[in-house]
């Protein structure tokens, strides 16, 4: 009886553990640094050999020790490589936000017809063969640098997920064998959104009038704020103002838009302001 009850106990542990690197509550951050931060982590070969995969790019990170990496393979005479690496589940029942990722690109090559080097949201499930896809930004043209300088992404809206979602970097290069590909991600940084709260400005900060509205409003805000971006619930960017510290009176005009909620995010020096508008 006592040792049924210790392995009962040993199961009881062994499950707790899995579901707690299966799951993370946010705001959630990893930079690959330590074991903790990479605990719950995925690799999901869709079209490769064990030769091409995801790995620690130590000798590359933006901050060390580490950061995740994947190459091309010269030597393997692999053609299609399509390999995933899909963060641990989290919750954005509200809808949430990828604060910041940082990367950096090197190699002879750039992505070429056919290929992705692109984030995602997945929901569903951490196989991307089986969960729904939300396309977060494609790497390319302007945006693929091959000069091994890290850049950062920053404040890219989640649209409202039920049940778990997840963070992925996708790595897909139609000529593994010839076009060099090579890439890094590092400090990953996401966090939940409560809609209609302020999180960084106080109220009498920023009003919005009308609301709802036709599509035609006005923001009023400090003269601090640096920038104000508009998404719809699917996450699409469909207004982006910069420079705006010296005003306090922004207009926006979404009347091209469908009716629905759009969220409102409002940067400034001190932080982040998020909140929602209704076009009717």
């Amino acid at each position: 009886m006592k040792t049924v009850r210790l392995h009962l106990i040993i199961l009881i542990v062994l499950l707790f553990n899995f579901q707690s690197k299966a799951q993370v509550t946010l705001p959630y951050y990893s930079g690959f640094d330590t074991q903790e931060q990479k605990d719950g982590w995925t690799e999901y070969k869709t079209a490769a050999t064990q030769f091409s995969h995801w790995g620690d790019g130590g000798f590359n990170a933006y901050s060390d020790p580490n950061c995740i990496s994947h190459d091309y393979s010269p030597s393997t005479g692999i053609d299609l490589t399509d390999n995933w690496y899909v963060s641990p589940g989290f919750s954005i029942s509200n809808g949430g936000k990828l604060d910041s990722i940082r990367y950096s690109f090197s190699g002879f090559s750039v992505p070429d017809t056919g290929d992705t080097i692109a984030i995602y949201l997945l929901n569903g499930s951490q196989d991307p063969t089986l969960a729904s896809k939300t396309l977060l930004f494609d790497f390319r043209d302007n945006e693929y640098q091959n000069d091994n300088v890290y850049r950062i992404k920053t404040d890219i809206i989640l649209p409202p997920k039920s049940g778990l979602s997840y963070f992925a970097v996708r790595y897909r290069n139609t000529d593994c064998s010839t076009k060099w590909l090579t890439v890094f991600f590092d400090n990953i940084s996401i966090s939940g959104v409560s809609l209609g709260v302020n999180e960084n400005l106080n109220e009498d900060d920023v009003s919005i009038y009308p609301n709802p509205s036709n599509g035609k409003f006005r923001i009023n805000h400090t003269n601090d704020v640096t920038s104000i971006s508009v998404n719809d619930y699917t996450g699409k960017a469909v207004h982006y103002s910069s420079n705006v510290n010296n005003d306090t009176v922004t207009e926006i005009d979404l009347s091209d838009e469908p009716k629905g909620i759009y969220i409102i995010s409002i940067r400034r020096n001190k932080g982040l302001s998020t909140r929602k508008i209704v076009l009717k």
